[in-house]
């Protein structure tokens, strides 16, 4: 799944039944090459973050979990992703050698596990697998 298709879906809470928010992000650990979490567009009692390990599903339509109770507030170790760190579209794709790739136009994952499968510049893609970091100025893969 790419991320720009992620992006809006609607999160259904399955116990209520009821449309929870919907997704405004995907934060990814560079260094475990994983989306870890979701934000949310709409804050649920001042909580906008919906952990990977909480999800029930994410689905072709909605992502699903089992209460609205399961959205939380960024734990401290998610801080640092909720910036920069965590966001990798419209970022300069660099390898580790310095050259660049070009821009980084999508990043498509697997949506049962949340591994990144590649990132998309232009026509080209790039295994998901060689990431290395993200920063403010740019995303590194190895070369």
């Amino acid at each position: 799944m790419l991320f720009n298709e992620a992006t809006g879906r609607p999160v259904v809470a399955t116990d209520e039944a009821r449309t929870v928010g919907s997704v405004s992000d995907l934060l990814v650990d560079p260094h475990t090459h994983r989306v870890v979490a979701l934000r949310l567009r709409h804050k649920v009692h001042g909580a906008d973050t919906l952990l990977w390990q909480d999800l029930t599903a994410f689905g072709a339509d909605a992502v699903t979990v089992a209460s609205a109770a399961k959205i939380v507030p960024a734990p401290a170790e998610l801080e640092r992703l909720a910036g920069a760190p965590g966001k990798l579209l419209h970022k300069r794709l660099l390898t580790t050698d310095g050259h660049s790739l070009g821009t980084v136009d999508n990043v498509n994952f697997d949506n049962a596990t949340g591994e990144l499968t590649s990132l998309i510049v232009g026509n080209t893609t790039v295994d998901g697998g060689r990431l290395r970091g993200c920063g403010t100025y740019a995303v590194v893969v190895a070369a």
